[in-house]
């Protein structure tokens, strides 16, 4: 009987602990900052996102995308750091 070789994919998780961004006292007059992953959806999401956020005070959105499964362009987080006061990344499919 021929042996069958089996990998095991499972590797140690590389991440380290964060400390979460302090919680905002509330969302009245603030500016949101969307990331879109360009996942199918995503902007759907963040669409729906958007105009429940302006429901509960939010003022304005900054919406930004990034075509590929990999880190914002050094462009887009400087725009959502300086121009929001918090920013939402999502993902759907």
């Amino acid at each position: 009987m021929p042996k069958v070789r089996v990998y095991d994919p499972t590797a140690a998780s590389s991440s380290g602990a964060s400390a979460l961004a302090p919680r905002l006292p509330d969302l009245a007059g603030r500016v949101a900052g969307i990331l879109d992953n360009g996942k199918a959806n995503a902007g759907v999401l963040m669409t729906a996102i958007v105009e429940q956020l302006r429901a509960e005070g939010v003022r304005d959105a900054v919406v930004r995308s990034k075509p590929v499964a990999g880190p914002a362009s050094p462009e887009t987080i400087r725009i959502l750091k300086e121009q929001t006061d918090f920013v939402l990344v999502g993902s759907a499919d």
